[in-house]
């Protein structure tokens, strides 16, 4: 009875565990069934880039095979073939046509026709081996598009560059030009990964093809001969390496010449070297003699010149503000000079880069090391230096206007700044009796004679430059000759140009006793007006516009005085 118990209580307890398994199988299912979706959700843009990419990879390798295949009948073509039904016209319009991606290439090349189609005005060419027309093809559902550009093409053994040279140099040794045709392919197809204006994608890919005629073999070589050998080199130069150039002759060719530049040597097979030591210019005869003993003389030049050099200006002090002129100028090397460089002018000053003259007003003071580079018609560059000190502006400190009596004293000190720190000073329309010292500025003394005076001070520096100031001074005196009209304080007159003017001058000679005999003159009047030292009136009609600095003086002989007017008369347009 009890093991009949435990059983029954054993499938029991197994029938519990079952239903409870079934139960968190179906939760756990939705749970995951979730995740995956999730997951799916995520990943669903990485699957999409990655099937953008490799439709772009495979639609690139399907256009580098149709580059390639049009490459394989390019070359199965001869050079000559290349241009056959292709009108100078039709191509032309190709290449006018052609997108910007393949226009760098086009540049560096020159249009050519079949030069068996004589009319200019023909258009044919979409129907010739290599046609101008673009060509569709469509591969897995996608259309490309093919176009075969043609072209001349010269390359310089001379240069650095296996680049295409278009237009070619007129100074350019024919013998070191290399002819080819240049033959681009450009495969475009629409594509949305792809940013350009148009939506499309490119594949391009350029070969060059000879344009020489397909040689003939012949072993009877001409003789030799010598071909234009002008080579160029400069003194002290340590690289020199020439190879004298010749054309035909049975192989090897022995080379002599007449002459060489000091310091160059030439071996038998015609190779020069050494170091120039003499600028010279050498006219020789160049002798090459091929194995069977043929030979061929000519005449060579062979030039040395001195490294290009500068001129530079001498060392030059200037000021701010103050405008200055110099110049460097190119010497030795290979004229046309290309173009002058300069480092560290000062700010303010311009340079021409095509003359190396400078120019303008520097603006910052300072101690500058000016270097100039010149270079010439080889690419040799020369420099220079000097030095150009800019000193702060030369500055004369305002000056005050004075009023004294005769019996004062005048005491004015001019105050200077700035330029290089040596002064000398200088005065001009001071009032008779006053001084200026020429170390200080300290401007003293009493004078003799009443009036209104406007005396200049100039300031002059160990450069030679410059500063002024003008100022008034009013003298006044009691019982004395004097001026009482125009005032002394407001004398200053204006007119307008072509309008009649007057003024009198009067000075106080009925107050004084006894009663002076006075005699007036005046001076510096804008044209058209006089004085009458009669009625001493100022009249007439100024002819011409301007500022002009007219000084009135009045004398009397007993008892002695002189009293002086000094004013500006303005006439205006």
């Amino acid at each position: 009875m009890r093991h009949g118990s435990f059983r029954e209580r054993a499938l029991g307890s197994e029938q519990q565990r079952e239903k409870d398994d079934n139960g968190f199988s179906v939760v756990e299912m939705l749970v995951a069934l979730v995740v995956l979706s999730i997951t799916m959700l995520a990943g669903a843009p990485f699957f999409v880039q990655s099937l953008t990419i490799v439709n772009k990879q495979r639609n690139m390798q399907a256009a580098i095979q149709l580059a390639n295949t049009a490459m394989e009948h390019v070359r199965g073509l001869r050079g000559s073939s290349l241009l056959t039904g292709r009108s100078l016209k039709a191509t032309q319009a190709q290449f006018d046509a052609a997108p910007a991606s393949v226009k760098p290439y086009l540049t560096q090349m020159k249009v050519a026709g079949d030069p068996v189609i004589q009319d200019p005005t023909s258009t044919v060419g979409a129907t010739a081996p290599i046609s101008t027309a673009a060509q569709k093809v469509t591969v897995d559902g996608i259309t490309f598009t093919q176009n075969i550009y043609v072209g001349n093409c010269e390359v310089y053994l001379t240069g650095t560059s296996t680049e295409c040279v278009y237009p070619k140099a007129a100074t350019i040794d024919t013998t070191k030009v290399l002819q080819f045709f240049r033959v681009v392919v450009l495969v475009t197809w629409p594509h949305a990964s792809c940013r350009t204006t148009d939506g499309r994608c490119a594949y391009i890919s350029t070969t060059l093809v000879s344009r020489a005629s397909e040689p003939t073999f012949d072993f009877n070589r001409p003789s030799p001969q010598v071909l234009e050998n002008n080579p160029t080199w400069y003194v002290g130069d340590t690289d020199v390496s020439y190879q004298m150039a010749a054309r035909g002759g049975q192989l090897p060719n022995t080379w002599t010449v007449s002459s060489l530049p000091p310091g160059l040597t030439m071996n038998s097979a015609g190779l020069i070297s050494g170091i120039p030591t003499t600028a010279v210019v050498l006219n020789a005869t160049a002798t090459v003699t091929d194995k069977y003993n043929r030979n061929n003389s000519a005449a060579v030049k062979f030039t040395v010149v001195r490294p290009p050099t500068v001129s530079m200006p001498a060392n030059t002090t200037s000021q701010v503000g103050k405008t200055v002129a110099l110049k460097a100028t190119a010497a030795n090397g290979v004229p046309a000079y290309k173009s002058y460089e300069v480092e560290n002018l000062p700010l303010g000053l311009t340079f021409d880069t095509a003359t190396g003259a400078i120019g303008g007003a520097p603006a910052t003071p300072g101690t500058y090391l000016v270097t100039v580079t010149v270079t010439d018609a080889n690419n040799r560059t020369g420099t220079g230096t000097y030095t150009h000190v800019v000193l702060p502006s030369l500055v004369l400190g305002a000056l005050a206007d004075q009023n004294l009596t005769l019996t004062s004293q005048l005491d004015v000190t001019a105050t200077a700044s700035g330029g290089d720190g040596v002064y000398t000073f200088s005065a001009v329309g001071l009032p008779p009796g006053p001084a200026i010292r020429v170390r200080d500025g300290v401007v003293s003394g009493r004078s003799t004679a009443t009036g209104r005076f406007q005396p200049t001070i100039t300031v002059t520096d160990g450069t030679g430059a410059t500063a002024s100031r003008q100022f008034v001074i009013i003298v006044d005196g009691s019982g004395t000759l004097k001026f009482t009209a125009p005032s002394l304080t407001a004398p200053d007159q204006s007119t307008k140009l072509l309008n009649a003017a007057s003024l009198s001058l009067v000075t106080n000679a009925s107050q004084l006793i006894p009663v002076p005999t006075v005699t007036m003159t005046v001076t510096g009047l804008p044209p058209g007006l006089t004085f009458n030292a009669s009625t001493r009136v100022i009249s007439g009609t100024p002819s011409a516009a301007g500022i002009y600095h007219v000084t009135a003086t009045a004398t009397s002989q007993t008892p002695p005085a002189t009293s002086i007017l000094n004013f500006t008369w303005t006439v205006t347009a």
